[in-house]
């Protein structure tokens, strides 16, 4: 009996992370630090501006059972492509040249779910007693939540250690609709409302171990004027990454992570209901060294359950590959993904430094 894919608080926006689980993103620096864990500005020593562009996950169901206790059983697809993130990083320094932080500006997109339904072709009973059947049933389900966030972000002096916090505003909208001829009126709702939202994080690397880093963050529950959704969850995120050096006669290295997110504290209504969530992604990213540039090759899992009820879990191996020339001004990355209950996903990330 699967049912609608819950991506309504674990999106990937489709950054460098993307074809390894997600494993990086608690303890990397990029445009996406601010969205994840805005510590990571903190080691970040250059302006820089970040893209991604990924498909938006649909699906469609069939909707059987009866209207009053619909059972719908559900295939994903890959549905449209969008931009899902824009990033722009600023450094800041003294008057003397000493790095004073940096601030990360963002939009990105955190949440996304689009159900198509049809009921049977004989129509689709009202209830257990038949009283009377709804005539060419359809039901459309939608949820979209943009994240802008504006976040800061510095190290201790020996760089050891880098803090965080910032300030993301949401833009959430949810439809809900179901059409058919009926004798009664079928619900028919929309709505799109904001809400803002306070995140804060540390990275550190461990004394002993400075080919690892550890990352956490946390980001308050976010409440809105919304009769269809209304609260997205907090998000505790822990993660973990390593790099191994001196593979191929030191010419390439290894970095292996693992990353966990917990969704807590959300709130359900009739139509989105909210459980807490764990969701885990591990994955490795091989860097090969060629002449002129270093192309990372990845793979990973994630674990998605489901969120509440209605939504089944969605599991998914991913890989992927990147392009770094030697001179670091730009990185582009391409990831996939292959959700296990059907369609694909499909991310490309662009990153331009300012030297």
């Amino acid at each position: 009996m699967a049912q609608i894919p819950d991506l309504l608080t674990s999106f990937d926006a489709g950054g460098h992370s993307m074809g390894a689980g997600g494993a990086f993103y608690a303890t990397e620096a990029d445009t996406l630090s601010g969205y994840y864990n805005p510590a990571g500005l903190g080691y970040v020593d250059s302006k820089q501006i970040g893209a991604t562009y990924r498909n938006l996950p649909s699906s469609k169901s069939f909707v059987g059972g009866t209207l009053a206790d619909p059972v719908r059983t559900t295939v994903g697809q890959s549905g449209g492509r969008s931009l899902t993130h824009l990033g722009i990083d600023v450094p800041l320094t003294t008057s003397a040249g000493a790095h004073k932080g940096t601030i990360g500006l963002s939009y990105t997109l955190g949440g996304y779910i689009d159900d198509n339904g049809s009921g049977p072709p004989n129509g689709l009973p009202s209830d257990v007693d038949n009283s009377f059947t709804v005539q060419n049933f359809r039901e459309h389900r939608k949820s979209r939540s943009d994240f802008y966030t504006l976040a800061y972000g510095n190290t201790n002096a020996a760089q050891t250690m880098s803090y965080g916090i910032g300030l993301t505003l949401v833009q959430q909208l949810t439809q809900f609709e179901q059409t058919g001829t009926a004798p009664i009126t079928l619900p028919s709702v929309s709505d799109t409302e904001t809400g803002v939202g306070v995140i804060a994080g540390l990275q550190f690397i461990p004394p002993k171990t400075p080919n690892a880093s550890l990352g956490i963050s946390l980001r308050s529950p976010i409440t809105l004027k919304n009769s269809l959704y209304g609260k997205i969850p907090a998000r505790l995120l822990l993660g973990a990454s390593m790099r191994q050096d001196a593979v191929r006669g030191g010419q390439d290295y290894i970095v292996y992570g693992a990353q966990l997110q917990e969704f807590f504290a959300g709130e359900s209504t009739p139509y989105f209901d909210r459980s807490n969530q764990a969701v885990f992604g591990v994955g490795l990213e091989y860097n090969h060294a060629f002449e002129s540039f270093r192309m990372p090759f990845r793979v990973g899992y994630v674990s998605s359950p489901g969120g509440g009820d209605g939504y089944s879990s969605r599991n998914t191996f991913t890989f992927g590959f990147g392009y770094r020339p030697n001179n670091n001004y730009y990185s582009i990355d391409l990831n996939w993904a292959s959700p296990q209950g059907g369609g694909y996903d499909f991310g490309l990330a662009a990153t331009y430094r300012f030297k």
